[in-house]
């Protein structure tokens, strides 16, 4: 019998892995995406974001913008402290905030002058509604018209600030259209961030638990006195992982869009391919960890204990439970050498795209490959861990 398929016969045996960890956490994500609501109604109506402005310039162009966002959102006072922005982004009490730096008005008046891009100024918006990133294009549109105004007819900044109001306060009615590059249904990014757990439990567990069983003495007895080289074994039990990650990719990307993206098939297809590669990047990923894990020897509790403590730390870092917005700088960077938050940003990104442009596309598909890179760095080493302990055995 070959390796490959006794292998695949061990994890039928211990099918109650794929049941709990699979299957099971699957359908919690599952329950958790389709909680998320879509507005599919033709009329567009008004969203109004809670905001709040800390503004350390004081200047006149630094307070135009903050009467602005003011008028056109929900005010919220809040303290200007880094502990009080992530409090209340973490409650999601405030979904937009914007933050002037000092002298950004003197800076803005002068790269008008110098034909230049106007400064930036800082953001946090939040992730469980789209109210805080429209305010923010809101806020770029009048920063748009003062520039404009500064730029052609006037130079002074009072002046060019009731201009930009008196303009942004003129509107038309709108509908919604039907467009090509329609936006990925909010509940299946939800989904398929949730599925960073489950991904990383399923395959750990079960290609762990069958690295130790293929090293029981009577197996492996077994699988020895079989006519193949020891190479065509490794190839076998590592083709066999591959099948098990590929089963489990299947599962969690179809389930997810059969019921929550099918619209997207046909509107959002490259958008699609795009959260299915980083799903089955990052499964590579999981299946490279449990080969290492089972070719280190861990037995079968140990990589449970790993499989959930490690998915749950991955995806905190991922910022899948927690944006990254939310996180300290050292753990942000922390994460960037982690491979979830490359396919967490490939998913992000397909999420927020307005075109599926190759421009747009690519460098989503970039961070798929870097993930993907971690995969087989991972396998890498788990073979050469495998090549020793056979080494030392002889």
């Amino acid at each position: 019998m070959s390796t490959f398929k006794t292998s695949l016969k061990i994890v039928a045996a211990h099918r109650k892995y794929v049941l709990i960890y699979l299957m099971a956490l699957s359908l919690l994500g599952l329950n958790a995406g389709a909680a998320q609501t879509e507005d599919t109604s033709s009329q567009v109506k008004e969203a109004t974001a809670s905001v709040a402005v800390i503004d350390r310039d004081g200047s006149t162009i630094s307070q135009g913008i903050k009467d602005y966002v003011e008028s056109v959102g929900k005010a919220q006072s809040l303290e200007d402290s880094r502990q009080a922005i992530q409090d209340a982004t973490a409650q999601n009490r405030i979904s937009y905030i914007l933050i002037i730096p000092t002298g950004y008005g003197q800076r803005l008046q002068e790269a008008t002058r110098q034909g230049a891009e106007p400064p930036r100024m800082d953001t946090v918006i939040g992730y469980e509604s789209a109210a805080g990133a429209l305010m923010n294009a809101r806020t770029d549109s009048y920063l748009r018209q003062v520039t404009g105004y500064l730029s052609t007819l006037t130079d002074d900044p009072a002046r060019a600030v009731s201009l930009a109001k008196e303009t942004m306060n003129h509107s038309a009615p709108a509908e919604r259209i039907a467009q090509d590059a329609t936006p990925l249904p909010h509940s299946l990014v939800v989904y398929a961030m949730f599925s960073f757990y489950p991904i990383m439990a399923f395959a750990i567990v079960t290609i762990s638990t069958l690295m130790t069983s293929l090293g029981h003495r009577s197996v492996r007895s077994r699988l020895s006195a079989a006519p193949v080289s020891g190479r065509s074994r490794s190839l076998g039990v590592m083709g066999a992982c591959l099948m098990i990650g590929l089963i489990g990719w299947l599962w969690i990307f179809g389930l997810g869009v059969t019921k929550l993206g099918t619209s997207a098939v046909t509107t959002s297809a490259p958008l699609l391919g795009v959260v299915g590669a980083a799903l089955g990047a990052y499964m590579l990923v999981a299946v490279s960890l449990g080969f290492l894990l089972g070719q280190i020897g861990l037995g079968q509790n140990v990589a449970s204990t790993v499989a959930n403590i490690g998915g749950l730390a991955m995806s905190f870092l991922s910022g899948v439970w927690v944006p990254t917005e939310w996180l300290p700088d050292a753990v942000i960077q922390v994460s960037k050498f982690t491979p979830g938050y490359w396919a967490a940003q490939a998913i992000s990104g397909a999420y927020t795209a307005t075109s599926m442009s190759a421009d747009v596309i690519h460098p989503l598909l970039v961070d798929c490959g870097i993930c993907t890179l971690f995969a087989v760095a991972i396998f890498a080493v788990a073979m050469a861990v495998g090549r020793t302990r056979a080494q030392s055995s002889l």
